[in-house]
């Protein structure tokens, strides 16, 4: 006894598995993207390499066993992450072949910006194109369709042409100011990013156009430390950056294992959109069909109908119901349900409240109901929907564009 116990003091300790290390190959910097990448990191017990996210220089020679990259136009770091004979998932929409990608769903999130201000009653819509990324024209033409399929008027505000660069040498703000003057108002602008959109935001101010009383305007990334402080508090589409990191190191992960991975391209769907209070306006000519939305946006989480709403406005039930449908596409009953359905959404992927608890704070008279829009609209229960909203699974957007009986986007 004592003799097997001497010999297992002296056996040598076993030695550990090293834990992989990814190189975070970032040609731009995301923090929600990191915070993605970190999660499935922390699951799987890697090593990450996030040296590049202080100053975008590529590292020297080092061990690593996979990239995680979001490639720019520059070829530098493209050349860095073709040659380096490792797995390599990439984010974004630059490409190289024979490499995974995951992107965001810029189709779904143009339109998305289109459905956000044809709810508003926008009739005038303009896309400030700021680049000529692919992102950013996907972005564009899905707006632009979605418009004029509900023969609303596209504008496209052009900064990339070679005339357009010479004017705005030295002055840009004065030369977007001046083609938002010579657009038609109330106006909606829905740029491809918040930066561009902040651009918009100053313009208007240079040109002391009230925003978003004659001009409204949307973005695209949601970062609270931009949309929060901006001139105008901005709203933005969430494009969930965070489920763009995580996916991408999910693939990683099976590539490592040996696994094939067989989509050549992954697309992550919107969140939705934050509202904040450069979109929070009603482009609704007919005064009491603006004073009935304006009703149903503040009250719908509690006790109302189609009939108390139209008691707060000195026209008939039928006149009102008549011109609100005329104006914005939808009955009062269903604009109700669409804004009790889009908190519950809100809800069910931002908290770990109950069914019923949801329920009751979106207006919903109980669970049940709720379960019932759920399925009649998205075609999925509440708890179906929370899943499918994980970081592990597929993002579904905040929007009604599919499936809903009275969507923008068909």
């Amino acid at each position: 006894m004592s003799t097997q116990t001497d010999s297992a003091r002296k056996r040598p300790p076993k030695k550990q598995a090293e834990r992989p290390c990814i190189l975070l190959a970032l040609g731009w910097y995301s923090p929600a993207i990191h915070r993605g990448i970190a999660r499935y990191a922390r699951q799987a017990g890697w090593v990450l390499d996030a040296s590049m996210a202080r100053d975008g220089s590529i590292p020297r020679p080092r061990s690593f066993d996979g990239i995680v990259s979001l490639l720019r136009e520059g070829r530098k770091l493209r050349d860095f992450v073709a040659r380096c004979g490792k797995p390599v998932v990439n984010i974004g929409d630059i490409r190289l072949p024979g490499i995974p990608n995951v992107r965001c769903n810029d189709a779904a999130i143009g339109h998305l910006a289109a459905d956000h201000f044809l709810s508003r009653g926008f009739r005038h819509a303009a896309f400030f194109l700021r680049s000529r990324t692919p992102s950013a024209l996907e972005r564009m033409r899905a707006f632009e369709q979605c418009l004029l399929r509900q023969e609303a008027t596209f504008y496209l505000i052009d900064a990339t042409s070679a005339r357009t660069r010479a004017s705005r040498q030295g002055q840009p703000i004065d030369w977007l100011g001046g083609e938002l003057m010579k657009l038609p108002r109330p106006l909606a602008v829905f740029s491809e990013h918040d930066e561009a959109s902040i651009e918009v935001l100053n313009a208007c101010r240079a040109r002391q156009i009230p925003v978003p009383e004659q001009v409204a305007v949307l973005g695209v990334d949601n970062d609270p430390l931009r949309c929060d402080f901006a001139p105008v508090p901005l709203s933005s589409i969430d494009n969930n950056q965070e489920a763009e990191g995580y996916h991408a190191a999910a693939l990683l992960g099976q590539l490592l294992k040996g696994k094939t991975v067989r989509k050549s391209e992954t697309l992550i769907p919107p969140l939705g959109v934050t509202t904040r209070l450069s979109t929070e306006i009603f482009a609704v000519e007919h005064p009491h069909v603006a004073s009935a939305l304006r009703h149903i946006w503040q009250h719908y989480t509690g006790p109302v109908n189609a009939k108390t709403v139209a008691a707060t406005v000195p026209i008939s039930y039928r006149r009102l119901h008549d011109a609100f449908q005329q104006s914005l596409g939808r009955t009062l009953a269903e604009e109700i349900t669409l804004k009790r359905l889009e908190k519950a959404q809100q809800l069910l992927v931002d908290t770990k409240l109950r069914a019923h608890e949801i329920a009751h704070l979106s207006g919903f008279p109980g669970e049940d109901r709720m379960g019932r829009v759920f399925r009649r609209i998205l075609n999925q229960s509440p708890l179906e929907y929370r899943k499918k909203n994980s970081l592990a699974g597929t993002v579904e957007p905040h929007s009604l564009c599919n499936g809903a009986p009275f969507p923008f986007c068909r």
